[in-house]
Formats: structure tokens, sequence, C-alpha cells
């Protein structure tokens, strides 16, 4: 089939074409951008018949990619109890209360719950507890985990389903939080935290393929046509076969319209070699569902003072934060996908652990010139001018997410002092060097919705409570270069620049139409009032307001 869209306010995101007014799509690829002229030529010339499509002079754009995300994760938290937004020990008490009520619950049925966030208490700032859900939750086992998915907290029966007690707790070290007595007190974090909920995960192959064909049609209404996922450790059991053939089999059905390129959080070298043996590879897949990176933890989160930083947290002289690995282990991890020309992608947050991150990237392309994957940070939130400069001078990749900044702002000096806060989040900074940089959300930490992202990228402000504040102003992007980030540098980061991020023949027909022009608003909030008219992936419109 050919069709011609004509008639649009086009922004390609293509240097060499930078703006159109129609093009031509036959089958799932443009193969020809242009004037409506150009188009109708380009049709006449071909001897086509074709179907044609008005755009009724709308902002026309390439399908916009999170370039960090957890999909199944947000699929699966749809049936989780939401602790978003509450303000109070005692209100997420009460959520959890009315979950109870299920009569159908048991010994041996998992309750989980995730979105709190103790910052916004206002009874007590600080996590619950095993004595906040025992209570009310009884044998029920339950896990309620804090908004950044660094913390979570189990009663008294998860801790016993997971064998975590006085005798045991010592060998996860500060991974739990004990009790004077040295008993657990429920609180679980990083590593720990992601084993227990690959262990309880309630995911089987039919419910993995359900939840994942409802959330894609969430993210077609904010205009995302490629999503770059960390999903293995929602598995059951971290079966990443499992995903794979969920993905294989949903695309071969038709029912995968969605691209989704894995970043693969693979902790451990022997699982990463046993990954790698198994035939997975950069690029394995098609372009649907691919491999894109192996996907590596680091250090923990601001929020929750575990981002490990070089230190001591300025409102909490206790602590540094978390490094998850030695350097020399997250050295072998790093030198072993490079080895396979297999990018990493690697969560550190704290400046000591992207300065980790960056010397474990520069060991292996030392020790192991010969292959060159494009290597990236994720969050790359505390930095000073050098750590940036190191960033550009090894060539690794930016994977930012500006929604942060709506809470990080309220935060980031008093974690880690005025200073270094003023050189954070330092977005243009890295885009001026010439650092590849692409936006994500990290939802469902944040919500993947994509204006209020680009929001916080062009303005710098916050988009929660009653004043608006500005964080470093100097850092703003402009529209163009948020754009960019959010398409072209998104293809770049999992390796498919050239075949989609930007509206050019023979590229993959990705695109979607806004509601108003982006590029020419009277004023910045109207960007949160922007909506997607439509979405249309490979050519086939997927969603219409």
């Amino acid at each position: 089939m050919i069709t011609l869209f004509k008639n649009g306010n086009i922004h390609t995101v293509d240097a060499s074409n930078p703006n159109a007014e129609a093009f031509v799509v036959q089958d799932d690829k443009f193969t020809y951008v242009g004037t409506l002229d150009g188009a109708r030529n380009y049709l006449n010339e071909n001897g086509r018949a074709h179907v044609e499509i008005d755009m009724a002079g709308r902002l026309v754009l390439p399908g916009l990619n999170d370039s960090h995300m957890h999909f199944v994760h947000y699929a699966k938290s749809l049936r989780s109890i939401n602790l978003t937004g509450t303000k109070s020990i005692r209100e997420v008490r009460e959520r959890i209360a009315e979950r109870m009520k299920d009569g159908n619950l048991n010994g041996s049925t998992w309750v989980e719950g995730e979105g709190w966030n103790h910052d916004y208490f206002t009874d007590e700032k600080r996590f619950p507890n095993k004595f906040d859900l025992d209570d009310i939750t009884g044998e029920v086992p339950v896990l309620v985990m804090r908004a950044c998915f660094h913390i979570g907290v189990l009663n008294s029966a998860g801790l016993k389903l997971m064998g975590i007690t006085k005798e045991t707790a010592p060998k996860y070290g500060k991974l739990v939080e004990l009790l004077p007595d040295g008993e657990p007190n429920g609180v679980i974090k990083e590593s720990l935290l992601d084993n227990v909920k690959s262990m309880i995960s309630t995911l089987d192959m039919q419910i993995l393929k359900e939840v994942l064909v409802k959330a894609q049609y969430e993210a077609f209404a904010q205009g995302l046509t490629s999503v770059q996922s960390d999903d293995i450790g929602y598995m059951p059991n971290s079966n990443y076969d499992m995903l794979f053939t969920a993905l294989k089999e949903l695309d071969e059905s038709g029912d995968l319209n969605i691209r989704i390129s894995e970043q693969c959080l693979l902790m451990d070298k022997t699982i990463a070699e046993d990954f790698f043996s198994k035939n997975y590879h950069y690029g394995y897949g098609n372009d649907k569902y691919r491999v894109a990176c192996l996907k590596i933890l680091s250090d923990g989160s601001l929020g929750a003072r575990t981002a490990a930083l070089r230190n001591h947290y300025s409102d909490d002289e206790s602590t540094k934060g978390i490094e998850m690995f030695s350097q020399e282990d997250l050295n072998e991890l790093v030198l072993l996908s490079h080895k396979k020309n297999c990018p990493v992608a690697i969560h550190a947050i704290g400046d000591r652990a992207i300065e980790m991150a960056l010397d474990s990237i520069e060991n292996a392309k030392k020790l192991d010139p010969s292959h060159n994957p494009r290597h990236g940070i994720v969050h790359c939130q505390i930095t000073d001018h050098n750590l940036l400069d190191r960033f550009k001078e090894l060539d690794v990749l930016a994977f930012i997410q500006p929604i942060f900044i709506d809470y990080d702002m309220n935060i980031v000096a008093d974690r880690v002092g005025k200073e270094l806060a003023n050189t954070s989040y330092a977005w243009k900074t890295m885009v001026g060097k010439g650092i590849h940089a692409s936006f994500g959300t990290d939802c469902p930490v944040e919500s993947f919705n994509t204006m209020p992202n680009i929001y916080t990228a062009v303005a710098r402000k916050n988009i929660n409570g009653h004043e608006k504040k500005i964080y470093l102003p100097e850092e703003r992007l402009s529209m163009n270069e948020a754009i960019k980030a959010y398409t072209i540098e998104g293809a770049y980061a999992s390796g498919e620049e050239n075949i989609k991020g930007t509206i050019t023949s023979g590229k993959l027909a990705d695109f979607i139409l806004l509601d108003r022009d982006l590029f020419n608003l009277e004023s910045e909030e109207e960007i949160l009032d922007t909506r997607v008219v439509e979405t249309y992936v490979g050519g086939k419109k997927v969603y219409s307001l």
C-alpha cells in the first residue's frame, strides 16, 4: 500500500532536509520526503496508485523514543497497589489495608505496592518498616517499593518467605536495615530488592503478553513508538528466555506494534557469559525487538541516599551511598561485554559511581581497542566539569531523564552541596560538548508522559508544587535540541540511527501528529497542554486521540 501524507508542518530532524510538507509511505518506510509537488511527481513517475491523508497543517515529528525505562515493570505495575502521591505512612497503610480486603489473598499470594516517597510524608519523614505493615497484612507476604525502586519494605511474612532473618541478614551487609538487636526491620535495598522482585514475580507467559499488549497503547498515546527497556529483572527468576520468546511470539502474531530495545540487566559475570553463549548478542532480534546492550547497576538513588558519592552526603555524614561493585569486578563485567562488541549501559547517579563507570569503560577500550561498542551511562546526574569532559573523550553516551529535576531540584543541594549541585543535571553542557544525550523517563520511577519530560528539559522548571522554581537556567535545552534527544539520539543510543529517528526516505515510517506547534508557543507552559493526535508505527496508525 502506498500513502501520501500531505499538508503537514513536518519537522524531520534530518539536518539535510529539516522541513517538509508531505511524504510518501510505502509498506512500512518513507520513500519520499519533501514538497507536495515533489511527492506528486514522485508518485506519477512511479505510476503507482495511492491513497492520500491530509494532516491539516499539524506539527509532525518522528516517533518519540524513550531511551531508558522499565516497560514490563510499568505494564505489571498496573496490577499493583498504587502508592504514588501518598502524603504519610498512615495513607500508605490505608491503601494497603484496602487491598487486603480481597478475600482471595493468602500466605502464598504476594501483594505488591509501589510509588511512596518518604520525602513527601507529613507525619514522619522515614522509610516505612515491617511494623507499619504487619498488623494490616497478617500472614500475607507484602513488598512495597519506594518511587525510585531502590528501596523496598517487606512485612514479617515476606521476610520469612525470603529467608531474611537475624542470622542471615549479615551476609547482605548494607542491603538490609537492622534494628539495634540485629533483627531486620523490613527495609531492603538495591540488588537484594532486585533479587526479591524477580523471585516473587507472578508473571507467566500469558500474563506477560497481555500486559505488554495493553501497555503499548498507553505509550502510543504519548507519541512513543520506541522504548529502550530494562526488563529482565522483572521476569520470574530473571528468565530472559521467557522475555524474548514472548516478544518473538507477539511480533509473529502481529500484536507487538511498539519497538522495544532491551537493556539486559545481567549483574553477574557468569550469568552474562551464559547469556552470550546462548547466541544472544548486540542486535539480536529485528526492528520490533532487539538486544541493545548489557545493563549494569553500579549505585542507587539520590532520594534514598544510596547513589555513590566521592564525599559524604551533605545531609547525612554517615554515608557516601552504596557501590554495587568493586572497581575490579565492574571492570571485568564491562570488559566481557566489550569483547562481545555489546555496549553496556551503566546505571550511575552519584559522582563516584560515574567515575567508576568511566574508569571501567576506559579500561575496556584500552585492553581491547579492536572493538568499539557504544557504551553509555544511565542517569549521570551528579557531575563536575572533569567527569563531563571524560564523557566526550571516551565517547560515552548519556541516557538522561529531564523529568527527574521536578523532584531532585528540591533535594540535590542538600544531598551533595551547592557547589556540586551547580554542575549536575548539566544537559546543555553535555550537548555543547558533543556528547550523545538521549531522553528517557525511567518509567515507572516517573511517568513516561512525554510533554512533561520536554518541558523540564527546555524550561528547567518544576511541574508539581504550588510555586514555580527554576534550576540552573543556563542548562536549558532548546526545543530543537530536546526533540533531537527524543528521536535521533534515542535511535543512536540503540544503534538504529540508520533505520529510524528521523523522517527520511528509506527509514521506518514512525511518526506522530501533535495538536499544537511546539516550536511556536506563546509560553513554555503550553508544552504541558500539548497532546498527541495520532501515532503511526511503520506507516500504520496505532493511536488516535
